[in-house]
């Protein structure tokens, strides 16, 4: 009896021994979204799927996930991440061969990258006694395009840089197509001076427009800036570049996409898109803002003397920035002079305060 009693023991030791060595071995995990790069607030599924690839049965798992700060459920709005950051948990019970698929709906608020990082399994022992636990790394990206901005300070702008079309007339009178300036006669509108110019002349002038069929446009962002605030003024520059190449999709104006900024992640040295127009070709530029960082390669200035000799001079320009120093000033009026006025400041300082 003692003998039987004293091999069942050493049984029970060696399956405790081997089940707290051995017991995540054979365990798969796998985290997938059903989209990658996603709206503010829209909700999107988040999958885990967690294998069992052993015959024998695992009677207690408990998962982890190590989700990015700033995730939320769909369900209950609640932060996904738990209380104090402690990470999404579940339990699980898996038959040999077994896989459980935990889904949820989830949703990021804040423009940006995120990443999931993988999770941490704790597997029981033999008896329920004992835990053991292991980190299953995992790097999934997830990317939020900036915010949609209704800013009717910065339509109006646009509607006066590229143009109203006229509901009886097939061409446009548009100043993306400026060939020159004249005289200001006390006709026009009193915010179609351009003051610029004006200085330099010494009088009041307007710009003169062209007719055509044919408009295309550059949208270019400049991250290079200084002083307070900037960080959130930049974050307002991302959603002021959207609403403008919406814009241009709205009025079928081709556009291309150029920055001085740092784009982060699969995109790679993302620093322009060609020119186009459609779904896809406004995609790939919100996706490049959502990973857009507050970094930037060069000055602005030093961009825009670089890159100003390589854009056709019959395309209109749209400059969106933070702030306006002196040294790009001086750039953009020489791209003024260049390109015969055609070109738009969409300067976020000057728009602070307003609601969007």
């Amino acid at each position: 009896m003692i003998l039987f009693l004293l091999v069942l023991a050493g049984i029970f030791y060696a399956a405790e021994r081997y089940s707290l060595v051995h017991g995540l071995d054979g365990i798969l995990v796998k985290t997938e979204t059903d989209r990658i790069v996603v709206e503010p607030g829209e909700p999107f599924l988040w999958t885990l799927t967690v294998k069992n690839g052993n015959r024998r049965m695992a009677p207690y798992l408990e998962i982890r996930e190590m989700v990015p700060a700033g995730l939320f459920l769909a369900e209950t709005g609640e932060p996904a991440e738990g209380k104090e950051g402690a990470g999404v948990r579940s339990v699980l019970y898996l038959k040999g061969h077994e896989q459980a698929r935990l889904s949820r709906r989830v949703f990021l608020l804040e423009r940006g990258r995120y990443f999931y990082r993988g999770c941490r399994l704790e597997a029981g022992d033999f008896l329920g006694l004992k835990t053991v636990s292991d980190t299953f790394p995992e790097l999934a990206e997830l990317v939020v395009k900036p915010r949609r901005m209704e800013s009717v300070k910065l339509s109006e702008l646009l509607g006066g840089f590229l143009g109203e079309t006229s509901v009886d007339r097939s061409l446009w009178e548009d100043p993306v197509l400026t060939v020159g300036f004249r005289d200001y006669t006390g006709r026009e509108p009193f915010r179609s001076i351009h003051w610029l110019q004006s200085a330099k002349s010494g009088r009041l002038v307007v710009r003169q427009y062209d007719h055509t069929l044919d408009q295309t446009c550059t949208v270019l962002f400049n991250t290079d800036g200084e002083g307070e605030g900037l960080g959130k003024r930049l974050e307002f520059c991302c959603r002021a570049a959207r609403q403008v190449c919406e814009e241009l999709e709205k009025r079928k104006i081709a556009y291309d996409f150029q920055t001085n900024g740092v784009i982060a992640g699969a995109m790679g040295e993302w620093r322009t898109v060609g020119s186009g127009l459609g779904a896809g070709h406004l995609e790939t530029v919100l996706e490049g803002l959502g990973r857009m960082t507050d970094g930037f390669r060069e000055t602005g200035a030093e961009w825009l003397w670089r890159i100003g000799n390589g854009i056709n001079s019959r395309t209109g320009m749209i400059l969106i920035t933070p702030v306006m120093g002196a040294g790009l000033s001086e750039a953009v009026l020489r791209l003024e002079e260049r390109f015969c006025g055609k070109v738009l400041v969409v300067n976020l300082s000057e728009m602070e305060g307003e609601e969007t």
